[in-house]
């Protein structure tokens, strides 16, 4: 029985993007244990996948102290291969002072160098498909490229009689994200008053019941939201618990949001997904949902490598996110509640 550590810090969409790496893993070897060294703020992301035998807590600070620290105790499990999905020289160092014989991981910039499996990110590659391409330097053949998260059944039931009165479509909009452990982003946000004109249109074509969700670092987008919209809607914000949304999407005929975690969630639980992009590149960091859909700037589909945009920088204006309209995101949706009428998003 193989034991395996796989490396995923940070944040919660990138967590879910690594999701089919566990599940290429678990086909592969059925009866491999594996664990997962993730933050606190992305260990939602991972909760209750059945390929998972333990999560352990990665450091919001990882000194080099610390990392020696922690790879002291990760010495001891005395595992058999080490995944590395992150692009941190830390996480590299971390698993060869960790003893792990067989380490694989990314060799973005020259920086996994300690790894005795390298992988060099190509351009236009997808981040899903570069995790997988670790693994298949180990020669673990992927099993799809969707990302996975298991509801608990409770809490789908829970939320499914909360649900029952409710008028259909159900369409739940996220106008927040970007805001993760040392990285905001606010210009990837798509401006309040679209999403409530959105509201509008699509209350008045089809009825149903909007609900707008987000933590309490979407608060200020939600309550702009709620002073420009017409229409009747629900503020379930910051009323949630991470397994409680995952209920609400994959009971949801429709989610609506910029390019955040929520939105992986979303296409991890099967639901139908506009996403909302800019300036990030919808190529590389799109969700890969069965049923999802990317509304773009044109420019930002010429997005054909990553690029940190942790540090302050100015957007150029072909990417600004204002560049897609409500009428935009309106066609995509109005394609997924009404299967049949054509969107190109691209």
């Amino acid at each position: 029985m193989k034991r395996i550590l796989l490396v995923k810090p940070c944040c919660l969409g990138d967590a879910l993007m690594a999701t089919p790496v566990l599940r290429a893993l678990r086909a592969a070897l059925p009866e491999a244990r594996i664990d997962v060294l993730v933050t606190p703020w992305a260990a939602p992301a991972f909760d209750g996948h059945p390929a998972i035998h333990r999560l352990i807590p990665y450091p919001d600070r990882p000194t080099l102290p610390v990392l020696v620290r922690l790879a002291r105790d990760l010495s001891g499990e005395h595992y058999d291969w080490g995944l590395g999905l992150d692009r941190s020289p830390r996480v590299a160092l971390l698993l060869f002072l960790s003893r792990i014989p067989v380490r694989a991981g990314l060799d973005a910039g020259g920086r996994g160098r300690l790894y005795t499996h390298r992988v060099q990110p190509r351009p236009s590659q997808h981040e899903t498909e570069l995790y997988l391409a670790v693994a298949q330097a180990l020669g673990i053949a992927p099993h799809g490229v969707e990302p996975e998260y298991v509801v608990p059944p409770e809490a789908r039931r829970i939320m499914a009689e909360r649900l029952d009165s409710l008028p259909r479509p159900l369409v739940v909009m996220h106008p927040g994200g970007a805001v993760n452990p040392g990285s905001t982003l606010l210009a990837k946000r798509w401006p309040p008053d679209r999403y409530a004109e959105l509201a509008d249109r699509l209350r008045a074509r089809f009825g149903g019941t909007v609900i707008l969700v987000g933590s309490r670092s979407d608060r200020s987008a939600v309550e702009n939201v709620l002073r420009t919209v017409a229409s009747p809607v629900l503020d379930w914000s910051t009323r949630l618990r991470w397994d409680e949304l995952a209920a609400l999407l994959s009971l949801a005929d429709l989610f609506v949001g910029n390019d955040s975690g929520v939105g992986h969630l979303a296409a991890a639980v099967g639901t139908a997904t506009v996403s909302i992009f800019g300036p990030t590149s919808p190529v590389l960091y799109r969700p890969l949902g069965p049923r999802s859909l990317v509304c773009a700037p044109p420019a930002s589909w010429a997005l054909r490598e990553a690029r940190d945009l942790r540090r302050s920088v100015t957007i150029p204006a072909a990417l600004d996110v204002h560049n897609v309209t409500i009428d935009e995101v309106l066609a995509a949706c109005t394609s997924l509640l009404q299967p049949g009428d054509a969107f190109d998003g691209s």
